[in-house]
């Protein structure tokens, strides 16, 4: 009976082990997540200057793209067309910024997945601090389902939809929502060292079938206790 009961008392500790360091993964997304999320989502509205016109539009305008597109580049850049076309994209720009219309993200309903070769990576990235890394964890799947009333961001004009609410394969990104859909995004569960005082995730944000990025976030723990991004690194384009 006595036997019994250490080993009911061991269970519960390995059960309350293992729930303390999911919570703790947890406050730390959640944590993170305003700085994480502002810094994926990228409005190319916002840029600075407008893209670089096509070949096709230089040479309709008048420039050489034949022998140097670069030279043309740079000669249509000091014509009047340049600056009309510039200040037009400052003017959408400005309307932009000032527009406080919110913007949807699809974004995954649970989080439970690893990627395996961040064990190496967070070892190399903190070097000189000698990690110690347990990966024994990855080949479960465990993870835990996102609190949407906790997803803030530090771009107020962003909310976050769970990718359970869009449809399913090509039509998530061909149909037309009655809301401001800006894109997908996604992160890894993160990969803490033995210490829990540095860690790794992934994620990646998509803006259409063939057009999204997606990159490795290094994290760690200031003299505070506070954890904020290390390095941002990108992994992956489309």
């Amino acid at each position: 009976m006595i036997l019994i009961m250490v080993c009911f008392t061991l269970y519960n500790c390995e059960q309350k082990t293992e729930l303390t360091n999911l919570e703790f993964e947890k406050k730390v997304f959640y944590d993170l997540f305003p700085e994480l999320s502002d810094k994926m989502y990228n409005d190319i509205r916002l840029m600075p200057t407008p893209p670089p016109p096509s070949p096709k539009y230089l040479t309709e305008k008048g420039f050489d793209t034949k022998n140097d597109y670069h030279k043309a580049l740079e000669d249509w850049e000091d014509s009047d067309d340049y600056r009309h076309r510039l200040n037009d994209w400052e003017e959408r720009r400005d309307s932009i910024i000032n527009d406080e219309t919110l913007i949807y993200i699809a974004f995954p309903d649970s989080i439970n997945q690893f990627e395996r070769e961040d064990t190496y990576e967070l070892i190399n990235h903190f070097n000189d601090q000698k990690l110690v890394v347990d990966s024994k964890d990855f080949e479960l799947e465990k993870g835990f389902k996102v609190d949407f009333d906790k997803l803030k961001s530090d771009n107020k004009k962003l909310r976050f939809k769970p990718t359970s609410e869009f449809p399913k394969g090509r039509d998530f990104w061909r149909t037309n929502y009655a809301f401001n859909f800006g894109g997908s995004l996604s992160f890894s569960r993160i990969l803490f060292d033995n210490t829990k005082s540095f860690g790794v995730l992934n994620a990646g944000f998509g803006r259409g079938s063939l057009d999204g990025s997606g990159c490795r976030i290094f994290i760690k723990k200031d003299e505070n206790g506070n954890w904020k991004i290390d390095k941002i690194e990108g992994t992956w384009v489309s």
